[in-house]
Parts: C-alpha cells; sequence; structure tokens
C-alpha cells in the first residue's frame, strides 16, 4: 500500500508532456507540481491546479475542453483550471489555442475560469480563443499579458482584481459582460469589445486605453467609478451611453463618440479634460455634465439628439473654443442647456465657438 501511494504521488509531481493525437483526462481535483506541456487536446473533468513555481506552456493549436458540473443549479460551471504558478498559453494565427466547453450544445457560464490566483510571474494568452466559460480569463493579485485573443460567448469575458494587465489586439464579442475589474492597473489597447451589456467596467482603478473600439453595448460602453482615465483615439459609438465617469479623473482626448442612444460622454463629480474628440449623433446629448471639473475644448459637437451639451449640476462648465455646429451665438446658446433654462443650475461659458470644426483624425487600427 505504502509503494503504491508513492508511485500515485509520482504520477502526479511528474512533469507532464503531450503530443498531438493524444487527449490527456484529468478527473476530479489534480494539480500539477512540475513544468508542463500542453500539446493537442486536453480535458478538464473537474478542477485542474497549477501549483506555486511550476508552469504550464501550452502550445498552437491545442484544445482545452472543460465537461459541465452545476452542483447547485445556479447556472454556472464549476470545473476550471486555478493558477498559483504560471500559465503561458501559445498560440499562432494560424493554429490558436481554444478553451472551450465539451458539452454539444454549449452555452456561456458552461465551465468556469482560467484563473490566475497570487501568480507572481507574467502569464500570457496569446492567439487564444476563450468561449462558454463563466468568467473566460480571472486574474487576482497578479500579472498578465493578453495578445491577439478572443474572448466570446462568456458570462463575463475578462475580470481582474487587485491585478495588473496589458491587453493588446484582442476581442470581447457578445459576452453578458465585456472587461470588468477592481483595484487594478490596466492597459488595454488597439481592442474590440461589443455586444455586451457593460462593455467595459471598472471601479478603483487606473486604465489606459488607446485605438480601441467600443461599440454596440447595451448599457455602458465604458463606465469608470472612482478611478482615474487617459483615452486616446479611441471609436466609442452605438452604446447606450458611450463613456460614463464617476467620482473619477482624467484626460480624454481625441475620440470618436458617435450614435450612442443617450449621451456621448456623461461626466458625474469628475475631473477631466475634454479636448480635441467628436461628439456627433449621439441620441440625448454630445455631454452631460454633473457637479464635475475639468474642461471641454476644441471638440467637435454637433448633430445630437436635444442638446450638444446639458449642464445639470450646480458648477460651471468651461466649454471654450468647441464647433457646435453653428456659429451665431444664438445657435450656439440653443445647443446647450444649463441654468439660463433652468433656475438652480449651473452656467456654460461657450464663448469664442470656433468658426469651424478643426479637423478629425481618429488614429485608429481595426481589431
Amino acid at each position: 500500500m505504502k509503494r503504491l501511494c508513492c508511485l500515485l504521488l509520482l504520477m502526479l509531481t511528474l512533469p507532464v508532456s503531450t503530443t498531438a493525437g493524444e487527449v490527456l483526462v484529468y478527473h476530479g481535483e489534480q494539480t500539477i507540481f512540475e513544468d508542463t506541456v500542453w500539446n493537442g487536446d486536453v480535458l478538464i473533468d473537474g478542477i485542474l491546479t497549477v501549483a506555486a513555481g511550476a508552469k504550464l506552456e501550452i502550445r498552437p493549436g491545442s484544445k482545452i475542453q472543460f465537461t459541465r458540473f452545476d452542483s447547485n443549479g445556479d447556472g454556472i460551471g464549476e470545473h476550471e483550471i486555478f493558477s498559483q504558478g504560471t500559465i503561458r498559453v501559445i498560440g499562432t494565427a494560424d493554429a490558436p489555442v481554444l478553451f472551450t466547453s465539451a458539452e454539444e450544445n454549449p452555452r456561456p457560464g458552461h465551465w468556469g475560469a482560467i484563473n490566475m490566483m497570487v501568480s507572481e510571474e507574467e502569464n500570457s494568452l496569446e492567439h487564444t480563443v476563450v468561449e462558454y466559460g463563466y468568467r473566460g480569463f480571472h486574474a487576482h493579485y497578479s500579472r498578465a499579458r493578453l495578445s491577439n485573443s478572443t474572448f466570446r460567448k462568456n458570462m463575463r469575458g475578462a475580470q481582474f482584481q487587485e491585478s495588473q494587465l496589458v491587453i493588446d489586439d484582442c476581442r470581447f464579442l457578445d459576452n453578458t459582460n465585456g472587461v470588468q475589474f477592481r483595484d487594478s492597473k490596466v492597459t488595454l489597447r488597439r481592442s474590440l469589445i461589443s455586444g455586451s451589456h457593460w462593455g467595459l467596467r471598472c471601479v478603483y482603478s487606473e486604465l489606459k486605453m488607446s485605438g480601441c473600439v467600443i461599440e454596440n453595448n447595451l448599457v455602458n460602453g465604458v463606465n469608470i467609478r472612482d478611478g482615474k482615465i487617459e483615452a486616446r483615439g479611441n471609436r466609442i459609438v452605438g452604446n447606450r451611453r458611450g463613456l460614463y465617469l464617476q467620482r473619477s479623473e482624467g484626460q480624454i482626448v481625441g475620440n470618436d463618440f458617435s450614435a450612442n442612444s443617450e449621451h456621448g460622454i456623461f461626466l458625474e463629480d469628475a475631473q477631466v479634460e475634454v479636448v480635441d474628440n467628436r461628439l456627433v449623433e449621439n441620441g440625448r446629448a454630445g455631454v452631460r455634465w454633473l457637479n464635475s471639473k475639468g474642461r471641454l475644448a476644441r471638440n467637435l459637437i454637433a448633430n445630437n439628439g436635444v442638446y450638444g451639451l446639458i449642464n445639470d449640476g450646480t458648477t460651471s462648465v468651461n466649454a471654450r473654443n468647441n464647433w457646435w455646429g453653428a456659429v451665431t451665438p444664438a445657435d450656439v446658446a440653443a445647443a446647450v442647456r444649463d441654468g439660463i433654462d433652468r433656475s438652480g443650475l449651473g452656467l456654460v461659458d461657450s464663448r469664442y465657438p470656433l468658426m469651424q470644426p478643426l479637423p478629425f483624425y481618429l488614429l485608429l487600427e481595426t481589431p
């Protein structure tokens, strides 16, 4: 019996390498203690842990499937990967790595997540497709880089807490929520978030985003609460609200906020610089300003449904040097709603309007 136990322990701790054509199966709760390479098909029928100090490398063209197990009937699958070590997923454009459900008719939430838990090394997913999970990718007290990858039809495309993430050239498509995080630092570049209820939402975090497309999300394209943002050269269109900042600060420069059904930008108790943006054809207003500080300058604000700018707070708004789609004082005044229209509200200083719109160039590479 003692020899049998030692043999079983040895089998669990030896490095595992698979070759194309084999199916490696993990049943129940198992742990990888040594460096391991996956190169082919893997079936996870339980919870697989990558121990601290161990590295899991996944080679191009591999397919990792998760069986469905929902012990409490809440619709969320429980089979998943937990890593306190390092995971490197190395797909290619021609041979991406796939994480998916093993069910014949998969649905979002059929398996848990790729979890990075207190993983000190930089984890990476490159040319990877993650679909039908609860949280496709999840990081907690970890560092990771996601690049050239697609997260689709998950309940949450990606979720982070107390982590540092760099996301380049990724697509978050048709997830219930696209990307959400708290207490984290995230750099998002040249990525697409589309078809979610919430596109990107975060709290107590710092976000730098550039060259992204955030489109056709049912609620907010980008929602930041109690955080910081630097947004440059993004296209945020076709959402309910394009950008919603609550008690946050940042710089909003050179972005396109168009065709959002309510507001292009909604600022609530925020402190921001809104400069050189295009705010057109939003359903209610280009900008809604509520008890915020900062300035709007050199923006193209025109052809919005009701107003170019709504001041719904008691603070004044510095909105000099913008193009309002018109040049006469009466037409500029008609594009603004403030304390002149409703008593108790702050005033908008829209003096010195631009006589014509400044050239707008969106330096955007479509993901």
